[in-house]
């Protein structure tokens, strides 16, 4: 009795802690709460209007719950972005602190993210769709690689849908090619099962957390494969089969993929390359 009554305890005490901020809040004198986005496992994202410039930001506010390591993420993140300096990048534009928490204010991008668009509005992708987008995410991909860094979550929920733009969003797990991460041991316990991969979390979770350029050609495989899924139906009383038997795919499209899954490629501008003589043949 004692043990569950602690256990709702903290339940309750993470869940009071993480409550959005108020609609109309001013944060750090400066940002006013426009709307609550929503919430990830270590941050919460707000569109705020920055009274000082009067133009739209996006929040993103350390997880109050997760004290440190919350903290500690969010710096990382901040200092990643400030390195960064693409179209399909949203770009950093300070770090404010707000009596003793910490915020990341970035430009605010309108659109819908994939997640958003297959799972909200039923969207579905064609084979050529799914190359196009995979070809605009590589762009994003070669930019941080050659500034040193590796994404290490190119999920549906991370690709923004703006207009015809594609766009990477969430760095919160990036970090420096090659680099260990003291927190990586906790936050992977503390992680549940994501959206934005073929196969189960648990299969792909190693792989996509590397952090080597592989690793994010790896989680664009995935991420073509969900999109190729978001319109597939089985038919009455079919087992279920591998990827290369459910889905109908061109020989050289199959290829590529399976490339992407078994990290052929080092670097995005090898895939591109790889990419582009798959689209140019098609035409």
């Amino acid at each position: 009795m004692f043990i569950r009554f602690i256990r709702w305890w903290k339940q309750w005490r993470s869940e009071w802690l993480d409550y959005p901020l108020r609609q109309g809040m001013v944060w750090a004198g400066r940002y006013r709460i426009e709307q609550f986005l929503g919430m990830g496992s270590y941050g919460q994202a707000y569109r705020c209007i920055d009274l000082q410039a009067g133009a739209t930001v996006l929040m993103k506010r350390a997880k109050p719950s997760k004290r440190d390591i919350a903290r500690r993420m969010l710096e990382r993140e901040s200092g990643i972005m400030q390195q960064l300096d693409h179209p399909q990048i949203p770009k950093w534009l300070n770090q404010a602190k707000h009596r003793r928490e910490a915020s990341l204010i970035m430009a605010f991008v309108d659109g819908d993210n994939l997640e958003q668009l297959i799972m909200g509005q039923g969207r579905t992708y064609t084979q050529l769709e799914g190359l196009f987008i995979v070809r605009q995410l590589l762009a994003p991909l070669k930019h941080l690689h050659e500034a040193g860094f590796v994404h290490r979550d190119v999920r549906i929920p991370n690709v923004l849908a703006s207009g015809e733009r594609i766009g990477l969003i969430d760095f919160g797990l990036a970090c420096r090619i090659g680099e260990e991460q003291p927190d990586e041991r906790q936050k992977m316990a503390e992680d549940g099962e994501p959206s934005g991969f073929a196969d189960s979390w648990g299969a792909v979770k190693q792989q996509m957390r590397y952090p080597y350029p592989s690793s994010d050609l790896y989680g664009l495989g995935h991420l073509f494969l969900f999109l190729m899924y978001a319109g597939y139906v089985a038919e009455d009383g079919q087992e279920e089969l591998g990827w290369e038997e459910e889905l109908v795919l061109e020989p050289a499209v199959k290829g590529f993929v399976r490339g992407l899954l078994e990290k052929r490629w080092q670097a995005a501008a090898e895939c591109e390359r790889e990419l582009a003589a798959i689209l140019d043949g098609r035409q």
